[in-house]
């Protein structure tokens, strides 16, 4: 039967059972207190007992802890289900990222708790890396690019990552899986003024003034339709706009074409300008993405597609390439990158570096200032 021993120089008492392979052990309990830490022992050898019987499961280990815990400390054993945990972690999420962030988060949760299936209802801590890698290789064979990938496993290595603050699992998981390593990021192009020109002829409705919206003020779609009449100030020739990726507010002059378009459309009904478009999801099948690569055939612009490493291609010509195109124009006529940074939100110089293109005719002007020489 288990007992207890303390070394003379030592101030905690140490436990003496029997282990899993009926041989005896000591193990010191961490205690001052002898009947606590007598306690302990006894715990220590129902476990290695039952090891021995084979009947010692992971419910009866949480079990055997949270017994030692309780006794010694007065304290549960706190244990959460993985499912529990995310949607907690989900929640605060919410309140503190913004919609396209809160959707990319629930996305992913979603896909690991579908993957685990009835294993998200065992407690976090039951999760190793041997599952989060399975995880990783599942996303790999249903042709998610590297760089998507490495988005997925990092938004996860963020959830047990809190998981590890609060105490409530030792490591995270998921830093033991190896990420693909991020392919050259495919530059989007810029649409020509003729291009942009023969998609708003052959769109119709709401989706010419989403491209406006996008050509002339650098909205990114999801931003382009979901923006309401309160946003838009006709008396001082401005937007107010806060993109749904930061929150926070822009100030964008009207260009005259974006500014005729909305005075024909202006009214007393308040709400979205885009309505339709705004009740329809970005993604998808069926989503505004698709819509406007189907608007660019009808319009005979071709989306330039380019593989990018996993089953999916990427168009290098799409809703977002207006953005490129709203910034590298400013760009190409002189406007200073500060300037341009204000128009589009950019926090910074990288990022803005990633929507300029320069043209060639401006190139050549940057050449031509050198001195000519007699050849």
């Amino acid at each position: 039967m288990a007992t207890v021993w303390k070394h003379p120089q030592s101030p905690f008492w140490t436990a003496v059972y029997r282990d899993e392979q009926n041989r005896w052990r000591k193990k010191s309990t961490k205690l001052r207190d002898r009947s606590k830490a007598l306690a302990a022992a006894l715990e220590f050898e129902r476990a290695a007992s039952m090891g021995r019987e084979a009947t010692l499961t992971e419910a009866v280990s949480r079990d055997v802890i949270g017994g030692i815990l309780e006794r010694t400390t007065g304290e549960k054993l706190r244990v959460q289900t993985v499912r529990v945990f995310c949607a907690e972690w989900l929640r605060g999420k919410t309140l503190a990222k913004q919609e396209g962030t809160s959707i990319r988060y629930n996305g992913t949760v979603d896909r690991f708790l579908a993957f685990l299936d009835k294993r998200a209802e065992l407690p976090i801590t039951a999760i190793s890396p041997a599952d989060c890698k399975r995880f990783h290789d599942m996303l790999a064979e249903e042709g998610l690019a590297p760089a998507t990938r490495v988005v997925e496993m990092k938004t996860l290595s963020t959830v047990f990552n809190s998981a590890r603050r609060l105490g409530l699992v030792a490591t995270n998981p998921v830093t033991s899986v190896e990420l693909p390593e991020r392919v050259k990021q495919v530059r989007r192009k810029t649409f020509t003024p003729a291009q942009v020109a023969i998609l708003h002829k052959v769109a119709e409705g709401e989706w010419r003034t989403a491209i406006l919206l996008g050509y002339y003020a650098g909205l990114r779609l999801s931003d382009a339709v979901t923006l309401t009449w309160e946003n838009v100030d006709l008396a001082a020739g401005c937007l107010r706009v806060a993109p749904q990726k930061t929150g926070e507010e822009l100030q964008i002059p009207l260009h005259p074409s974006l500014d005729a378009h909305l005075s024909r459309l202006a009214g007393d009904t308040g709400g979205p300008l885009c309505p339709r478009l705004a009740a329809v999801p970005v993604g998808g099948r069926s989503g505004l993405s698709r819509q406007f690569l189907a608007l660019m055939r009808a319009a005979g612009v071709g989306n330039d597609a380019v593989q990018t490493g996993g089953r999916r291609k990427l168009s290098r010509l799409s809703f977002h390439a207006l953005r490129v195109t709203y910034n590298s124009t400013m760009h190409n006529a002189g406007v200073t990158q500060e300037l341009r940074k204000k128009l589009t939100g950019h926090k910074s110089d990288s990022v803005n570096d990633r929507y300029t293109r320069t043209e060639l005719e401006t190139l050549r002007a940057a050449v031509n200032t050198l001195p000519g020489l007699k050849v």
